[in-house]
């Protein structure tokens, strides 16, 4: 297992995990329960942690949610498949559900 991300908060921590996990790599949250420590504890080692199960993912898993957030509000993709446009957030083609391509077009 390696670590990919801290989380500035465990809402981000989910929603890092739920973009990896609709990709298909397995990933586990560590800290869920540490923000009660705050204080007790230094805060970098209870902050939410995101952790891939396959080493070899762990890269694929960096570059992913690095582009998601460096995306820029209002970029769009456009679907290969029916040609609507979609916000660039999206993964998936909201009018067909087809997969999206990770470059913004």
């Amino acid at each position: 297992m390696k670590r990919v991300h801290i989380a500035p908060t465990l809402l981000d921590a989910q929603l890092a995990v739920d973009t990896l996990s609709s990709l298909g790599i397995v990933t586990h949250i560590f800290n869920v329960n540490a923000a009660g420590a705050m204080g007790e504890v230094p805060f970098m080692q209870a902050q939410p942690e995101v952790w891939v199960d396959d080493d070899s993912q762990a890269l694929r898993a960096r570059e992913i949610l690095e582009g998601c957030r460096n995306m820029k509000p209002g970029q769009e993709k456009t679907c290969p498949n029916c040609g609507e446009p979609n916000p660039g957030n999206f993964l998936s083609c909201w009018q067909c559900g087809r997969a999206l391509p990770e470059s913004v077009a």
